[in-house]
């Protein structure tokens, strides 16, 4: 894999969340682009802390990004990560900095699944100042059809592309499906808009069908309270494994000694888990959220389930546990289908949007 040019990335000043130890989605992202990049020219605007400490954080990438912005005048874009509530604020003051103090470009990188949300639900005062954000960017870049749907028919935006959300290479092992079990993986924050609730829900409901015949792994951080007291409520541990937070070599491990992965989420942009199961050959079972629905074909490499529909989870576990020939192949089409979202791919059409603005 060739790096993006010197020549170019160093035209690039890159800010969003701490990709060094992150975890979320926007840092894994970006700390992939970080190994592609011939020079990776980056602020960080938010890192997991305290509000004294994340503020903290914020003031300091302001000081940074003007003393950059002053001594190295070679950067022409700004590329910037943002997501929504908090993220976007904090982006839109970096967006008014670069844009109108330093007239530099911008390329503004929307994540996650609830913009729409956060859009419809603001006051008047903040929906002027999205829409100031996104109309007066230089290129927004979206992650799927359906979102790009959305920015195209609600925005007057000047150059809107879709970019697939970039995954590495994986590290994979072969795996042998077992013929008496499948093992199902969740990873995500541990909260109801991801659905993990949902999900164990339905395991307790249905605990004395699933042993022996079925283990769930979950990674992550957030109610980790809740979710180790409702494991051990109703006895479901010998079922339900948490592991914790997962770094990348253990996450490997963890996609290399499952079967199927599963992602009952509420609302999502383009799942960077599921992506990256994908690439490790794995069967799917996600909700039709977001543009879940443009890597996660049904009955192609998984199943699609409505949000908080119990029946549809128990009706797609059951269907993996009565039918491993199917998810062996379903595992086969989603390493097929993955393959335009791995840095050879998505790399040059970065580096189109870029040489577009130059």
């Amino acid at each position: 894999m060739e790096l993006l040019s010197f020549q170019l990335s160093s035209k690039v000043l890159t800010i969003g969340p701490d990709y060094k130890n992150h975890r979320g989605g926007v840092g894994a992202v970006i700390s992939v682009y970080s190994k592609y990049f011939g020079v990776f020219n980056f602020i960080p605007s938010y890192q997991v802390g305290s509000s004294i400490y994340k503020s903290y954080i914020f003031f300091i990438s302001i000081f940074k990004l003007i003393f950059i912005l002053i001594s190295n005048r070679r950067i022409k874009i700004i590329h910037i990560h943002g997501a929504s509530n908090g993220s976007f604020y904090r982006k839109f003051i970096i967006f008014l900095i670069c844009r109108y103090v330093f007239r530099k470009k911008i390329v503004y990188h929307i994540h996650g699944g609830g913009f729409g949300n956060f859009y419809k639900k603001s006051g008047s005062f903040s929906k002027r100042l999205i829409r100031t954000l996104l109309n007066n960017s230089d290129c927004i870049i979206t992650l799927s059809q359906s979102w790009y749907k959305y920015f195209h028919e609600n925005f007057n935006i000047k150059k809107l592309v879709i970019l697939p959300n970039i995954i590495d290479y994986p590290h994979k092992l072969q795996r042998t499906i077992s013929p008496d079990s499948l093992t199902f993986l969740f990873f995500g924050l541990i909260c109801e808009a991801k659905g993990i609730f949902d999900l164990l829900t339905v395991i307790e409901n249905n605990k004395e069908d699933y042993r022996s015949r079925m283990k769930l792994l979950i990674g992550g951080n957030g109610d980790t309270r809740k979710l180790q007291a409702l494991i051990n409520d109703h006895h479901t541990g010998d079922i339900i494994e948490y592991l914790g937070w997962v770094d990348n070599e253990k996450k490997s491990a963890a996609f290399n000694n499952s079967d199927v992965f599963v992602l009952p989420s509420y609302s999502e942009g383009l799942p960077i888990s599921i992506l990256e199961a994908m690439s490790y050959g794995k069967a799917i079972i996600a909700t039709d959220v977001g543009g879940v629905s443009e890597i996660v074909r049904e009955n192609e490499n998984g199943i699609l389930i409505e949000p908080g529909n119990l029946p549809q989870i128990r009706q797609a576990i059951n269907k993996m546990l009565d039918h491993k020939d199917l998810v062996r192949r379903f595992g086969e089409v989603s390493e097929l289908h993955v393959q335009r979202y791995l840095p050879d791919a998505v790399l040059k059409n970065l580096e189109d949007i870029y040489k577009s603005l130059l």
